[in-house]
């Protein structure tokens, strides 16, 4: 059994059954996918249910010892877990998922102290993945081969580029980028906004609207790795575990580089 401190090789099996995970979402999409509604208006489909039933028997079997609080088991919402605990995501990006899109993901994260120490991204339709603990890795093939670190991109100092939902509080998230020094917009799907913060093809994500805390932990340990983080519009960084409101998030700004956080508080 892995220790919790030993965050990287946590964060690698996270991976592995996240891309697993992913393997079972590609199957699915071979043949027809039945769908609901949820009480809160969002889909979830036989993919959702597949997916988290896989990743609930590895962390159950690898974790024993650990809580888990997942997007579809409604039950695990209700308590608030003993720490560590991990927060799992078995589809995020249903919708594009359900119309043919390919920026869809499964989403892994290990909560300590409030804090996601070990976090792992899956894009089943690339084949690739993210993950970080102490430090940050990614992957280009479902077959682990050629692993490489993520390293920070240098500071862009001017010109940073904002990544927001295409879907989701757009219009919402689009006057917040006019009160940030952001110079372009781009649009994504699910948290693989957040691997493109990682690969420095965006600066900033900010987020005005509900998400929950499974739909962020993951990138927001990869970003924390690399210098960066998820930050309230207060500036401090997010912290993770049950409120009396839930599992949802404030407004947030995901960055890169912390260093960005002063230039990139809203007025």
């Amino acid at each position: 059994m892995l220790a919790t401190g030993n965050r990287d090789k946590i964060a690698r099996v996270l991976a592995e059954f996240a891309a697993e995970a992913g393997d079972v979402l590609r199957r699915f999409r071979e043949g027809r996918c039945g769908s609901a509604t949820k009480p809160d208006g969002s889909p979830v489909s036989e993919a959702d249910i597949a997916s988290e039933q896989l990743l609930l028997t590895r962390l159950g079997a690898a974790f024993p010892q650990f809580a888990i609080i997942s997007e579809e088991n409604a039950e695990s919402h209700s308590r608030a877990p003993e720490e560590p605990f991990f927060l799992v995501d078995p589809l995020d990006g249903t919708k594009a998922y359900l119309g043919g899109g390919e920026d869809y993901c499964v989403l892994l994260a290990l909560v300590r102290q409030g804090e996601p120490v070990a976090g792992a991204i899956h894009a089943p339709a690339s084949g690739r993945s993210w993950w970080a603990g102490d430090g940050a890795f990614h992957v280009g093939d479902r077959n682990f081969q050629s692993v490489e670190p993520i390293h920070l991109c240098p500071r862009r100092r001017e010109g940073r580029i904002a990544i927001i939902s295409s879907v989701h509080a757009a219009e919402a998230s689009r006057l917040l980028c006019r009160k940030l020094a952001v110079s372009e917009i781009r649009q994504e799907n699910s948290a693989l906004k957040f691997a493109r913060l990682a690969e420095g093809e965006a600066d900033i994500y900010p987020r005005i609207g509900r998400t929950m805390q499974w739909d962020i932990a993951a990138g927001d340990a990869i970003l924390r790795a690399l210098g960066g983080g998820v930050f309230g519009l207060d500036g401090r960084h997010l912290a993770y575990g049950a409120r009396v409101s839930g599992w949802d998030n404030p407004d947030f700004i995901a960055l890169r580089c912390a260093e960005d956080l002063a230039e990139c508080r809203p007025i």
